[in-house]
């Protein structure tokens, strides 16, 4: 295993803690997106105080199951005190692949006036400072959460974005495009590989997050090259054939860091 040198740059990652409370929101928007996504914009007085601070943050929906309420992770993708809708409104991206799980099924059909409970964030784990560079990973369930770090990133370090499994560039707008180095794999490559081929030190973050199994030996390379565990955060957001996954889970039960 190589390890690389100490970095002599403070690694600072702050976390913000905020009330976590259920709220009602009702859908004022909807729009369909590249990679077979669909933004719905939810609104209503019920958001005048939500915060949400970090690239990774997540909000639990609750949808109607066949079995009753079943909760589901969600990047909030953007939030605006002052909306189209002349009030505050928080935009969220689903896949939209079929519609056999509840969270497609709610998104697929949703419309003007449909309310949505959700709860969270429970807090914000801010981006890291002291990183020269950075590099991302993302299928389409992971592309709310690359545009939040874009963002966050917003250049500096300078930032590079690997994008799997059919996500697409035009997801992120102009500013976003040109705020990271773009690579996307296409169909038939090989995402280690690709990432094999980056230039991965000890002063690079790396973040990830998509389908559990194809980012298994992303972690398992990044390991293997010595990264300590301050410089990487990858997460599983599906699994092939497992509805529900917790995204908290270890993406390896096998090798748990």
């Amino acid at each position: 295993m190589r390890t690389f040198p100490l970095s002599t740059s403070p690694r600072v990652r702050d976390v913000v803690r905020h009330e976590l409370r259920r709220r009602t929101a009702t859908v004022v928007g909807r729009r369909e997106l590249p990679a077979s996504m669909v933004r719905i914009t939810l609104g209503g007085d019920d958001l005048a105080d939500f915060t949400s601070l970090g690239p990774e943050d997540h909000v639990k929906l609750f949808f109607e199951g066949p079995d009753g309420v079943v909760g589901r992770d969600y990047t909030p993708s953007e939030f605006r005190t002052l909306g189209a809708s002349s009030g505050p409104e928080l935009d969220v991206d689903f896949v939209v692949h079929g519609t056999d799980g509840p969270a497609t099924a709610w998104a697929s059909a949703a419309t003007e006036g449909d309310e949505l409970a959700f709860g969270g964030p429970r807090g914000s784990r801010l981006a890291p400072t002291g990183f020269r560079n950075a590099l991302l990973i993302a299928d389409p369930a992971g592309l709310p959460a690359l545009r939040r770090w874009v963002r966050a990133f917003a250049g500096e370090p300078p930032t590079r974005a690997i994008l799997f499994g059919g996500a697409e560039a035009a997801y992120l707008d102009e500013t976003e495009r040109t705020a990271a180095l773009l690579q996307v794999v296409g169909e038939g490559h090989d995402l280690l590989e690709t990432v094999r081929a980056q230039d991965v030190d000890g002063d690079t973050f790396v973040w990830a997050a998509g389908e559990a199994t194809a980012l298994v030996p992303v972690r398992r390379h990044l390991k293997e090259l010595g990264l300590a565990k301050e410089n990487r955060s990858l997460h599983g957001y599906w699994r092939r054939g497992e509805a529900g996954l917790d995204h908290h889970a270890p993406l390896d039960p096998t090798d748990p860091d």
